[in-house]
């Protein structure tokens, strides 16, 4: 999945879970996921809100849910391994 394609979804999943508050910016909420995406803690904190935040609703996309947190654990998977390719 693209990258900005991903954001736009993490923080879309966000505001319609009101996870953020929707007075918040749009726009400058997704530069700061942006840039926050290359941070090994900040994605295991999302993949956890993910997971939390889902639990409980009914009116969410499985599938969709899915495809997020999969695409959430590869970013996390090859920023906590990609130590161990330069040996």
């Amino acid at each position: 999945m693209e990258r900005n394609i991903l954001v736009n979804k993490i923080v879309r999943f966000c505001f319609d879970c009101e996870v953020l508050d929707e007075t918040s910016n749009q726009c400058e909420t997704e530069t700061i996921v942006d840039q926050r995406l290359d941070d090994v803690e900040f994605i295991e904190n999302l993949i956890n809100t993910v997971i939390v935040t889902s639990r409980g609703r009914k009116n969410l996309d499985v599938e969709q849910l899915k495809e997020l947190l999969i695409e959430l654990e590869k970013i996390r998977l090859e920023l906590e391994y990609k130590d161990y390719s330069k040996v």
